[in-house]
């Protein structure tokens, strides 16, 4: 393979001439992406006339080849260690039972390359360009990834690959993603009746597909409620109130529209305020996080984090403030405690929720969890903090929203790779079926 590749590269390098004229960065990335994709099936196409190729000589001689050792039965692919936990859980079950898979990563530090199993084999794949293009030419039955967007953003279908199943990472309904994020899967494994709705109505109005949506649960929840208990009797610190501000990133996260007028009055209350924002928003928002930690740094009783698990600042925090990041449903359901979120209209470009013709479900909810407030209430916040955490009754009407929202909660694992495990059979049996027809 690493001869091909080479070989590719220097004929490239070879027939190059120069060309005088302006690559505007667009434009560059686009023909980068191209030649990637050029790339990557061309070295697919040798790769498979090399495998037809033995597997006919030795067909000659009479002997049958061993199953191609660089196909993959369960792949699972992550574009970083904040996804770790909901990888951990379902690998965790299939070693359990002895069931071999593949865990590829885009993140040099991602825990998920230490974990020590004879049936789990781990792999850094690099970022960027160098990851699509070992994506497109991976060979599997089943590759399952928390990342939206195939066969529409950067990640191509492999012709290798024979499943495609995207596992979502949240409770919330799927509008808040960017238009086209699943029509291309084979699969979506969900945690609600709300998500399946929500995906079939898309189905419908575009024409695509009917996908598998197998009703599993939300996978780290099983890892959260582990930590969330041992964390539950954890002290909280330095103030008689701590508030967790969680946004999202982007138009529709609460620190781009409102910024320090949130945070300000908190602060002044002298409660612990604990700021972790969406970790994209450290890198398609950085100017704004900067300007906000300097704008902000005299205040000793402000905390920001950045650990890739939020569960600590979760279990410390007697309420939450946000907007419609998934993470409100985590601290709810978790903890059981109240959220404050912003009330605002949502910025539907370019999102599923565009087109899908009815509210999100989780703006129908909010009010269940904590409370909705207007812009207009934000000087009255601590108030309002204070009246929400006075509730006794909260804690029971989060758990019967929970109930009722949320599939196999604290226990997805079991149920999502009982379906992996069936679709990969699936799989392997319509292959046999091909090859001695």
């Amino acid at each position: 393979m690493r001869v091909m590749v080479f070989i590719c590269l220097f004929l490239l390098t070879i027939f190059s001439q120069p060309a005088f004229a302006y690559l505007d960065p667009g434009s560059g990335s686009m023909l980068v992406a191209g030649l990637v994709g050029l790339l990557a099936s061309l070295l697919f196409f040798l790769k498979g006339l090399f495998y037809k190729s033995r597997r006919a000589v030795l067909g000659l001689m009479g002997r049958t080849a061993k199953e191609d050792q660089s196909r993959h039965q369960l792949v699972f692919y992550s574009e970083g260690r904040q996804y770790w936990n909901t990888f951990k859980p379902v690998i965790d079950e299939l070693v359990g039972r002895g069931e071999k898979c593949a865990y590829l990563t885009s993140d040099e530090q991602d825990p998920g390359l230490l974990y020590a199993s004879e049936f789990v084999s781990t792999k850094h794949i690099g970022t960027g360009a160098k990851a699509y293009a070992q994506l497109t030419i991976l060979e599997a039955d089943v590759c399952a990834m928390t990342t939206p967007g195939l066969d529409v953003l950067q990640i191509k279908r492999s012709k290798g690959v024979s499943h495609y199943a995207h596992l979502l990472h949240a409770p919330t309904d799927v509008g808040t993603y960017k238009q086209y994020s699943f029509d291309y899967f084979d699969s979506i494994f969900l945690s609600g009746a709300h998500q399946e709705k929500s995906l079939r109505k898309l189905e419908e109005l575009r024409g695509t597909r009917r996908k598998l949506l197998p009703m599993t649960g939300c996978l780290y929840y099983d890892e959260m409620q582990r930590q969330a208990k041992e964390l539950e009797a954890a002290p909280v610190a330095g103030s008689p109130v701590t508030v967790l501000i969680a946004p999202t990133w982007g138009l529709n996260g609460l620190l781009k529209k409102f910024g320090a007028r949130i945070l300000t009055p908190l602060l002044e209350k002298q409660w612990h305020v604990i700021v972790r924002p969406h970790p994209q928003s450290y890198i398609s928002e950085r100017e704004l996080i900067e300007g906000l930690q300097e704008k902000l740094t005299h205040y000793p009783n402000l905390q920001w984090d950045r650990d890739n698990d939020g569960t600590q600042s979760m279990a410390r925090a007697h309420v939450m403030v946000s907007d419609l990041s998934g993470i409100v449903f985590d601290f709810a359901f978790l903890f059981e405690k109240p959220v404050v979120t912003l009330k605002f209209d949502l910025n539907k470009l370019g999102l599923e929720a565009a087109d899908i013709p009815w509210d999100l479900w989780e703006l129908t909810v909010l009010d269940t969890i904590g409370r909705r407030i207007e812009e207009q209430a934000l000087d009255a916040l601590p108030t309002i903090i204070e009246q929400e955490m006075s509730l006794p009754n909260r804690g029971q009407i989060i758990r019967r929203l929970r109930d009722e929202s949320v599939a196999n909660f604290g226990c997805a694992a079991k149920q999502v790779a009982n379906e992996l495990l069936r679709i990969r059979d699936d799989v392997r049996n319509t292959q046999a079926g091909s090859q001695h027809a």
